[in-house]
C-alpha cells in the first residue's frame, strides 16, 4: 500500500491514519516468520465514515449518521451547500447530535463528513458542545438543592409564633402553615371550631389572613389588562373601591377568585386565594410577557410583604375605634371601600370587606409589624370578647352565608355560570379569558349541574362529596346520579348540618327531595333550597 486513499474512497470520503507496522517476517502466507517488533514502517488505515464502503455515492450519501434523529449524509453535505459552515451551524440546521445521545453514536461520523464536504482536515471543522448525557452526570447535580424541607420551604405568617404559643392545630394550604382551630384544653378540635363560630358571630374573632394573595397591577395599560383577566369590569372601578371578580382559564372554567382595590389612576391590588398567588401571578406575566408583551402594564406579588388580620364580628368596629387612629364609622368607610390610616401607632390599610356575612374589616400592615399588630389586636380585643379563629371556622360562617370557595364548588369543570354568579360577568365587554370557551355549546346547556344549598331532613351532615342518586342504573348497575356535594358543615349558629352542591335543573327544583348515598350503603334525604343559610338580608354585614 503506498499510503493513498482506499479503493472506493475516491470521492474524497476518507483520510489516511498511521500506524507504525507491528508485525516483522511475514512470510508469503501471511504467517509469522519471527518476533513481533516495532519497525516504523507507517501503514495506511483509510478511516470508513460512510457504509457501505465501496458502494455508488448515490447509495452511500443516503446512508443515515444520526439513528436517533434520522440524520442522513446527504443531509450534512446539504447543509454545507447551504451555507452552514460552522459546526454548531450545522448540529441545528440537521438536528445532528441533538437526540438523546447527544451525539455519541453520530457526531465523529457527521464531522467527517463536513470536514470532506468543507475540503477541509476534522480539527478545522470544529467540535460541538458535549453536553449531558454525553458524560455521566451525578444524580447529585440533577436533584441539585431539592433535598428534605428545603426542597418545599413551608410559609408561615409573621405570627405564627403566637399562634402555636396559643395552643393552634395547623393544617396545610398550599406551602402554607395555617391555624385550623385554636383548641383549649379539654376540646376537641370539633368543639373548638363550634366556639369560635359562636364567639365570633356574637362578639368578635380575630383570623390572621395574611396568605391571601397579594399582586399589584400597575400602569397605563393595567386596566385594560384587568378587564381581560376577570370577567367583570375592573377600569371602571373608582379610586378607593373594591370589587368582587373572578378569573376564568381560557376553557372557561373559574380559577380563582378575590376583591380587588383600585389604589390610584394606574394601580389596581388584587387579592387572590391563598394557595393560588404564585399560580395566578405567572399566569399574568404569561400573557404579558407571551400576548400581550406590548402593553404598558408591570405586575407584582406582593403577598409576603403584608400581613393581614381579619376582625370580624359585631363588636368589629368598637375594637378599631379603641385602637384608635382612623375613622371607620359606616358613613366615612362603607361596605366594599378601603382607606389608608393608623390604628395604634401603626401604618395600615383597612379593607371594609367581608367572607363571614358579619361586620368585618381586613387590616394590612407592614409584615414587619404583624406580630406586633396582632398582639395589640388581641390585648385591646379582650374587653370585647375577642377570640383568634381558624380556617375551619372560616369555612363554616362563608358557607352559611352561601359563599363559595375555590376548590370546593370549583374542580376544574366548573364555570361561574354553574355557580350562579352570572351577576360577576360583564355583559358589555367584547372579550375576556374563558368568554370564547363559555359559549360552547355543552357549557351552555341547560343540563348542567347547578350550585344549590340541601337542609337534610333529619338534620343531619351529608357525607363530604356525596353523589345525589337519580333514577335508574347505568351500564354497571350503579344507581344514576345527578349531582354531588361539594360544601357540607355542621352549622353551629343554626344548630343543624348545612349542605351545598352541584345539582342537574338545581335552581328549578327548589323543595324538592333528594337522596345522596353514603359510604356505608344508605341514603340522607334533604330538601333542595337556595344557598344562603344565614342573614338573607344582611342586615349584619352593613351595619
Amino acid at each position: 500500500d503506498d499510503g493513498g486513499p482506499a479503493a472506493g474512497h475516491g470521492d474524497g470520503l476518507a483520510g489516511d491514519l498511521f500506524l507504525d507496522r507491528a508485525f516483522a517476517g511475514l512470510g508469503a502466507d501471511g504467517d509469522a516468520a519471527g518476533d513481533l517488533t516495532l519497525t516504523g514502517i507507517p501503514v495506511a488505515i483509510p478511516p470508513v465514515w460512510v457504509m457501505p464502503q465501496g458502494a455508488p455515492i448515490q447509495l452511500r450519501s443516503k446512508m443515515w449518521l444520526d439513528y436517533q434523529n434520522d440524520v442522513k449524509v446527504s443531509d450534512v453535505q446539504l447543509a454545507s451547500r447551504e451555507g452552514y459552515v460552522s459546526v454548531e451551524h450545522t448540529k441545528r440546521y440537521t438536528t445532528l447530535g441533538m437526540a438523546t445521545d447527544q451525539g455519541k453514536l453520530s457526531n465523529i461520523n457527521g464531522l467527517a463528513v463536513l470536514a470532506d464536504s468543507l475540503g477541509q482536515e476534522i480539527p478545522q471543522v470544529g467540535t460541538t458542545t458535549f453536553r449531558p448525557p454525553y458524560t455521566p452526570v451525578t444524580i447529585g447535580a440533577l436533584a441539585g438543592e431539592s433535598r428534605g424541607e428545603i426542597f418545599q420551604p413551608l410559609r408561615m405568617t409573621p405570627m405564627h409564633a403566637q399562634h402555636q404559643a396559643a395552643g393552634a392545630y395547623f393544617e396545610p394550604v398550599g406551602l402554607w402553615r395555617r391555624p385550623y382551630c385554636f383548641p383549649r384544653a379539654g376540646e376537641t378540635h370539633e368543639q373548638a371550631v363550634h366556639r369560635e363560630v359562636l364567639n365570633t358571630r356574637a362578639s368578635l374573632g380575630l383570623l390572621d389572613a395574611s396568605t391571601l394573595g397579594k399582586i399589584i397591577v400597575k400602569g397605563p395599560d393595567a386596566g385594560k389588562f384587568l378587564d381581560m383577566l376577570y370577567t367583570g369590569v375592573m377600569s371602571t372601578l373608582p379610586i378607593g373601591k373594591c370589587r368582587y371578580g373572578l378569573m376564568c382559564n381560557e376553557q372557561g372554567f373559574l380559577s380563582d377568585d378575590g376583591v380587588v382595590a383600585r389604589i390610584d389612576e394606574d394601580t389596581w391590588l388584587c387579592h387572590t386565594t391563598s394557595g393560588g398567588a404564585d399560580r395566578i401571578h405567572a399566569w399574568m406575566e404569561d400573557w404579558l410577557q407571551c400576548e400581550w408583551w406590548d402593553w404598558k402594564v408591570y405586575t407584582a406579588n406582593v403577598t409576603e410583604q403584608y400581613a393581614q388580620v381579619a376582625i370580624v364580628g359585631p363588636n368589629a368596629r368598637k375594637l378599631l375605634q379603641v385602637l384608635g387612629g382612623m375613622d371607620v364609622s359606616k358613613e366615612t368607610l362603607p361596605f366594599m371601600q378601603w382607606a389608608d390610616g393608623t390604628l395604634a401607632g401603626f401604618p395600615v390599610r383597612v379593607y371594609r370587606i367581608s367572607f363571614s356575612g358579619e361586620l368585618s374589616y381586613e387590616i394590612a400592615v407592614p409584615a414587619s409589624h404583624g406580630a406586633a399588630f396582632w398582639k395589640a389586636c388581641t390585648e385591646a380585643g379582650k374587653a370585647l370578647g375577642a377570640m383568634p379563629y381558624g380556617t375551619e371556622c372560616l369555612h363554616i360562617m362563608r358557607a352559611e352565608k352561601g359563599f363559595i370557595m375555590i376548590g370546593d364548588e370549583t374542580d376544574g369543570t366548573v364555570i361561574p355560570q354553574d355557580l350562579g354568579l352570572d351577576w360577576a360577568i360583564s355583559k358589555k365587554k367584547p372579550d375576556y379569558l374563558g368568554k370564547r370557551g363559555q359559549e360552547r355549546t355543552f357549557l351552555a346547556s341547560p343540563d348542567r349541574w347547578k350550585l344549590v344549598g340541601f337542609d337534610t331532613l333529619d338534620g343531619s351532615v351529608v357525607p363530604d362529596g356525596a353523589y345525589i342518586v337519580a333514577d335508574g342504573v347505568n351500564g354497571n348497575g350503579q344507581r344514576n346520579v345527578q349531582g354531588r356535594v361539594t360544601s357540607t358543615y355542621y352549622s353551629p349558629t343554626l344548630k343543624r348540618g348545612i349542605a351545598m352542591g352541584l345539582l342537574k335543573h338545581g335552581p328549578s327544583r327548589m323543595g324538592e327531595i333528594v337522596e345522596f348515598n353514603t359510604a356505608a350503603g344508605g341514603t340522607v334525604k334533604a330538601r333542595v333550597r337556595d344557598t344562603m343559610f344565614f342573614d338573607k338580608d344582611g342586615e349584619k354585614q352593613n351595619v
